[in-house]
Protein backbone atom coordinates (compact mmCIF):
# COMPACT_ATOMS: atom_id res chain seq x y z
CA UNK A 1 0.00 0.00 0.00
CA UNK A 2 1.44 3.65 -1.08
CA UNK A 3 1.47 6.36 1.79
CA UNK A 4 0.11 8.94 -0.39
CA UNK A 5 -2.92 10.27 0.36
CA UNK A 6 -5.39 12.93 -0.86
CA UNK A 7 -6.63 15.78 1.65
CA UNK A 8 -9.34 17.94 0.98
CA UNK A 9 -9.72 20.80 3.74
CA UNK A 10 -12.80 23.01 4.11
CA UNK A 11 -13.25 25.68 6.40
CA UNK A 12 -15.41 28.48 7.76
CA UNK A 13 -13.95 30.88 9.45
CA UNK A 14 -16.57 32.94 11.21
CA UNK A 15 -15.75 37.18 11.41
CA UNK A 16 -13.48 39.23 10.18
CA UNK A 17 -9.52 37.94 10.03
CA UNK A 18 -6.51 40.00 12.22
CA UNK A 19 -3.65 41.10 9.68
CA UNK A 20 -1.32 38.60 11.02
CA UNK A 21 -4.37 35.82 10.75
CA UNK A 22 -4.87 36.64 7.13
CA UNK A 23 -0.82 36.88 6.27
CA UNK A 24 -0.18 33.40 7.16
CA UNK A 25 -2.86 31.80 5.49
CA UNK A 26 -2.34 34.02 2.10
CA UNK A 27 1.33 32.65 2.53
CA UNK A 28 0.07 29.27 3.33
CA UNK A 29 -2.03 29.11 0.05
CA UNK A 30 0.89 30.61 -1.67
CA UNK A 31 -0.53 33.58 -2.34
CA UNK A 32 0.84 35.86 -0.33
CA UNK A 33 4.88 37.16 1.07
CA UNK A 34 6.74 35.01 3.56
CA UNK A 35 6.39 35.91 6.87
CA UNK A 36 9.06 37.83 8.64
CA UNK A 37 10.69 34.30 9.86
CA UNK A 38 14.38 33.02 9.51
CA UNK A 39 14.13 29.46 8.36
CA UNK A 40 10.88 29.24 8.95
CA UNK A 41 8.15 26.32 6.89
CA UNK A 42 7.47 26.28 3.64
CA UNK A 43 4.12 27.29 2.51
CA UNK A 44 1.43 23.97 3.21
CA UNK A 45 -1.02 24.79 0.83
CA UNK A 46 0.92 26.78 -1.64
CA UNK A 47 -1.10 26.70 -5.39
CA UNK A 48 -3.84 24.06 -3.88
CA UNK A 49 -6.59 26.02 -2.14
CA UNK A 50 -8.23 29.25 -1.98
CA UNK A 51 -9.25 31.69 0.50
CA UNK A 52 -12.67 33.29 -0.17
CA UNK A 53 -14.48 36.30 1.50
CA UNK A 54 -18.10 36.29 2.56
CA UNK A 55 -20.06 39.00 4.24
CA UNK A 56 -19.74 36.88 7.87
CA UNK A 57 -16.26 35.51 7.72
CA UNK A 58 -14.04 33.47 5.33
CA UNK A 59 -13.76 30.49 3.76
CA UNK A 60 -10.85 27.91 3.40
CA UNK A 61 -10.70 25.26 1.21
CA UNK A 62 -7.70 23.28 -0.07
CA UNK A 63 -7.33 20.47 -2.08
CA UNK A 64 -4.03 18.29 -2.38
CA UNK A 65 -1.51 14.75 -2.28
CA UNK A 66 0.25 14.14 0.56
CA UNK A 67 2.49 11.82 2.33
CA UNK A 68 2.06 10.25 6.32
CA UNK A 69 5.90 12.17 6.58
CA UNK A 70 3.62 15.50 6.35
CA UNK A 71 0.86 15.01 9.36
CA UNK A 72 3.35 16.45 11.58
CA UNK A 73 3.87 19.73 9.52
CA UNK A 74 0.65 20.54 8.88
CA UNK A 75 -1.13 19.85 12.20
CA UNK A 76 -0.05 23.10 14.16
CA UNK A 77 -2.28 24.53 11.21
CA UNK A 78 -5.07 22.57 11.24
CA UNK A 79 -4.97 22.79 14.93
CA UNK A 80 -4.85 26.68 14.69
CA UNK A 81 -8.14 26.79 12.03
CA UNK A 82 -9.62 24.81 14.02
CA UNK A 83 -9.62 26.75 17.17
CA UNK A 84 -10.37 30.12 14.34
CA UNK A 85 -14.12 28.53 13.83
CA UNK A 86 -15.30 28.86 17.58
CA UNK A 87 -16.95 25.55 17.67
CA UNK A 88 -16.71 24.10 20.94
CA UNK A 89 -16.02 20.20 20.60
CA UNK A 90 -14.49 18.09 17.50
CA UNK A 91 -14.19 20.39 14.35
CA UNK A 92 -13.84 18.47 11.05
CA UNK A 93 -11.43 20.22 9.17
CA UNK A 94 -11.53 17.94 5.79
CA UNK A 95 -11.30 14.46 4.94
CA UNK A 96 -8.43 12.32 3.73
CA UNK A 97 -8.29 9.40 1.05
CA UNK A 98 -5.85 6.78 0.98
CA UNK A 99 -4.83 6.47 -2.82
CA UNK A 100 -5.98 2.72 -3.06
CA UNK A 101 -9.37 3.64 -1.26
CA UNK A 102 -12.24 4.48 -2.62
CA UNK A 103 -13.55 6.20 0.94
CA UNK A 104 -12.32 9.47 2.12
CA UNK A 105 -12.31 10.05 6.27
CA UNK A 106 -13.28 12.53 8.22
CA UNK A 107 -9.94 14.87 9.50
CA UNK A 108 -11.55 15.89 12.90
CA UNK A 109 -9.33 17.88 15.27
CA UNK A 110 -10.60 17.28 18.68
CA UNK A 111 -9.20 18.89 22.03
CA UNK A 112 -6.22 20.40 20.50
CA UNK A 113 -5.04 16.92 18.70
CA UNK A 114 -5.40 16.15 14.40
CA UNK A 115 -7.43 12.95 14.48
CA UNK A 116 -5.45 11.75 11.39
CA UNK A 117 -7.55 8.44 9.97
CA UNK A 118 -5.43 5.35 10.25
CA UNK A 119 -3.22 3.74 7.37
CA UNK A 120 -4.15 0.68 5.65
CA UNK A 121 -2.71 -2.19 7.33
CA UNK A 122 -1.74 -0.08 10.55
CA UNK A 123 -3.99 -0.12 14.07
CA UNK A 124 -6.01 3.36 15.44
CA UNK A 125 -5.52 6.52 14.69
CA UNK A 126 -2.25 8.28 14.26
CA UNK A 127 -2.80 11.59 17.15
CA UNK A 128 -0.47 14.41 16.17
Amino acid sequence: MSDAYEMTLSVWLPGPLATDELAELTWHLGLGAAPDVPGGPDPLLAHCGALTEAADGWTLTAHRELGTGEFDGLSPLLRRLATRTGVQGPVVVGQLRSRGSEIAEPLVVRRDTVEWPARPGAPGQRQV
